[in-house]
């Protein structure tokens, strides 16, 4: 487990647990995580990016960039995969991004792991963030996560991932996360219009790759994301001027795998708001 809390200038981390069963090297503050859903607020960057180079429209069907990706006339656009998947018939969370993904990758003409260096991790240096695929070297750091399968514990962190696993995806630190966060909030990544579409309007559940939590300090919100994938969970809030921060990541003790989200998970993104919640009266610059 690892978690990180910020407030104002003040910051703390903690780390506990071993990397994986095996070789039960101490997990260490920088240890990378697989954070799953965090990969959707940064493909909405990359996005937002492209409709304000004028390269793209939120409102047109996806099938405008993508011809033959889903159903002949569906009138499913870019703005409704950034929003609740919940919502739409027959697309996961997980068919969202890799749709998402692949008009990024159409309109700049490169994979998404470049497009995202491009547009975020070199601009911000976040060293330890990547998105793995078949072919990419494994960080020694990346701490190990398993499922139960048959009876038996299976390590499911890449590329070793079983049947029913998918693969890769995007891992990072706990600081890289919340160094990202903090400077998408305070306007460093995207035009200010940009940004509050993103946001969604006061009262949305959830914005365009940004989740919302109640702010009880501000009667405003929290921004951020939470992440569920087999064996790891990892949630991660801000303020929104970016002062008051807290990430959890979690490697979830082994459970078969499951469709619906980690009752793990949704315990994390309660913890996380009711914490920072708590911590109202510490306004440290």
């Amino acid at each position: 487990m690892l978690i990180k809390a910020k407030v104002g200038r003040q910051e703390w981390t903690s780390a506990a647990g071993v990397r994986s069963r095996e070789a039960r090297t101490a997990v260490q503050p920088s240890d990378t995580f697989p954070v799953g859903g965090q990969l959707r607020t940064m493909l909405a960057v990359s996005i937002f990016k492209l409709a304000d180079e004028g390269l793209l429209t939120l409102d047109d069907a996806v099938t405008t960039y993508l011809p033959g990706s889903v159903a002949a006339g569906s009138p499913l656009t870019t703005r409704q995969l950034l929003g609740i998947t919940a919502a739409l018939p027959d697309v996961s969370p997980a068919q969202a991004d890799a749709l998402l993904g692949r008009v990024v990758e159409q309109l700049r003409g490169s994979p998404l792991e470049a497009v995202l260096r491009a547009d975020i991790l070199t601009p911000l240096d976040l060293g330890a963030t990547q998105l793995l695929a078949p072919g990419s070297t494994v960080p020694d750091d990346l701490v190990h996560g398993y499922i139960q399968e048959g009876g038996e514990t299976v390590d499911v962190t890449f590329p070793s991932a079983p049947p029913g696993v998918a693969p890769g995806g995007l891992v990072s630190s706990i600081g890289d996360i919340s160094a990202f966060q903090d400077a998408l909030l305070r306007g460093r990544l995207l035009a200010p219009a940009s940004l509050i579409a993103m946001k969604g309007t006061v009262f949305a559940e959830y914005g365009l790759g940004l989740d919302h939590w109640d702010d009880r300090c501000t009667n405003g919100s929290y921004y951020g994301h939470a992440g569920d994938v087999p064996g790891y969970g990892s949630v991660a809030l801000s303020s929104a001027d970016g002062n008051r921060q807290l990430a959890i990541f979690v490697a979830y003790p082994p459970q078969p795998l499951m469709t619906q989200p980690s009752a793990l998970s949704l315990e994390m993104t309660g913890v996380a708001q009711v914490a920072l919640n708590s911590g109202c009266r510490f306004q440290f610059r």
